[in-house]
């Protein structure tokens, strides 16, 4: 098995996705989604395709039994919730690997925010991950930044979690099938890319 946690719109096939919110439900009522879109209460660009998802919300129990996956790939999600809840989900993610099993994470990469800062405006907007200062009915359907992570503290807590074995790898590059479909382009210059496997 191959778990994509988060999976939004870019899912594939071949993975089992699973996430939770209203974009995910929206997605699973695409008249609902074009009617919202049609109002102009959504802006157009959430007319994506989905892949099939399974709405699980990641921060309580996964709904896989233990040890029966093998691959388990995170982007651009854990910065979503708050460190305790990541620590959670990091848990459950070991709990669901094999032995050997390899998790791959995509976060934002706070030393490479911080090295890119110009501006105040252009920094918030990346630090929260959405345009915070906008009153926009939009907000109903982000969820902003709670915690962000350099190399070394998202470490600490995959090793507290069971995984051993990290590597820093790049775009595209590593141990997890798919990545080059999975991993996108439009992260790769603010991002670090996790691997590591359950010890």
């Amino acid at each position: 098995m191959k778990l994509n946690l988060g999976s939004g719109p870019s899912g594939i096939n071949g993975w089992v996705n699973f996430d939770w919110g209203m974009l995910p439900l929206l997605s699973k009522m695409p008249w609902l989604r074009r009617l919202l879109i049609r109002l102009r209460l959504l802006p157009k660009w959430y007319e994506t395709k989905w892949p099939k998802i399974q709405l699980v919300d990641i921060r309580h129990k996964l709904p896989v039994d233990n040890e029966s996956v093998e691959y388990l790939y995170c982007s651009h999600v854990l910065e979503h919730f708050e460190k305790w809840e990541v620590k959670k989900i990091l848990d459950e993610s070991c709990r669901v690997l094999k032995k050997g099993g390899i998790i791959r994470v995509v976060l934002p990469d706070l030393d490479k925010l911080i090295g890119k800062y110009s501006h105040a405006d252009e920094f918030c907007r990346e630090f929260y991950g959405y345009e915070k200062d906008v009153n926009s009915w939009n907000k109903l359907f982000i969820r902003g930044h709670q915690w962000m992570y350099d190399k070394t503290s998202f470490s600490e807590l995959l090793i507290v979690s069971g995984f051993g074995n990290i590597r820093f790898c790049s775009i595209g590059k590593g141990k997890v099938p798919d990545i080059k479909q999975l991993d996108l382009k439009i992260h790769e210059e603010l991002s670090m890319y996790f691997e590591a496997e359950k010890v």
